[in-house]
């Protein structure tokens, strides 16, 4: 594995864990709504995926952006 790609992974992976550790948080202000994370930031978010990946695209490097749907709702798992 490349040293760019192991960077990208563990970015990734700290925008992921702020965005767990603070999902309580975020329920507050984007229930509902699909935020953009970007260097343990939200930097945009709206209730339409399409629109929003086409906003942040323009602004940020998409590759190191995390999209995650936040709810007050617990997702269904059916096995």
């Amino acid at each position: 594995m490349s040293s760019e790609a192991l960077t990208l992974l563990v970015k990734h992976g700290e925008d992921m864990k702020w965005f767990l550790s603070n999902y309580d948080r975020l329920v507050e202000n984007y229930d509902g709504l699909f935020v953009a994370v970007y260097e343990r930031s939200v930097i945009d978010s709206d209730g339409d995926l399409d629109r929003l990946v086409k906003r942040v695209s323009g602004k940020w490097p998409l590759e190191r952006v995390i999209i995650e749907h936040v709810s007050r709702e617990k997702p269904l798992l059916v096995l």
